[in-house]
């Protein structure tokens, strides 16, 4: 089974807003425009990670709450996984507007039914669009459980046992991977 999963369960501080209820020129949230991506990619069971109360209403998705509050994308990862249940989870933060259905669809080409995959670019992971296996749920969860929020460093303990696979990205890739932290980083108009 083939799961998507969108992080939106930020507080968004830096953006001074909800991202992913920024509405893009074309009309659509970033939420909803990473579903359609996810889609595009042939992905049909969408969950969307939220904070604890949020009043997200989102159709044709199932929401999932961090399993911690303010515990950062790990939380909402581990929920993620947890409500998969079996198979692979394909990771996409509801901040990286550039990622498009292409970009996905190598990302689960280079993944196994046990081991996912996880983009690197200039040596630096980008564990917030990867592709994990659901069975690392319970290593989510014991890494939050003992203080561990750094995804990074969950990601790359489990590359070494074999879990999943680090993989150099192209260049091409580059702003792909770009997230919309703050409001310097939107486009200079079109975005409400």
């Amino acid at each position: 089974m083939l799961s998507g999963l969108i992080l939106a369960g930020g507080r968004s501080v830096r953006m001074g807003r909800d991202k992913a209820r920024l509405v893009l020129p074309d009309g659509r949230t970033l939420w909803q425009r990473q579903t359609d991506i996810l889609r595009e990619a042939g992905i049909t069971n969408v969950l969307v990670s939220v904070a604890f109360g949020s009043d997200f209403k989102l159709p044709g998705v199932t929401l999932v709450a961090d399993l911690r509050p303010d515990a950062g994308p790990l939380a909402g990862i581990a929920a993620g996984l947890r409500a998969a249940a079996e198979g692979l989870v394909l990771v996409l933060a509801v901040d990286m507007p550039e990622i498009q259905a292409e970009h996905l669809q190598q990302l689960l080409n280079l993944s196994t039914g046990s081991c996912g995959v996880v983009p690197v670019r200039d040596g630096r992971c980008e564990p917030l669009v990867a592709v994990y296996p659901a069975a690392l749920a319970d290593s989510a969860e014991v890494a939050l459980a003992t203080g561990q929020r750094a995804v990074h460093q969950w990601v790359r303990r489990e590359a070494g046992r074999g879990r999943l696979r680090l993989w150099e990205a192209p260049a091409g890739w580059a702003e792909a991977l770009r997230s919309w932290n703050t409001a310097a980083d939107l486009p200079p108009a079109g975005i409400v």
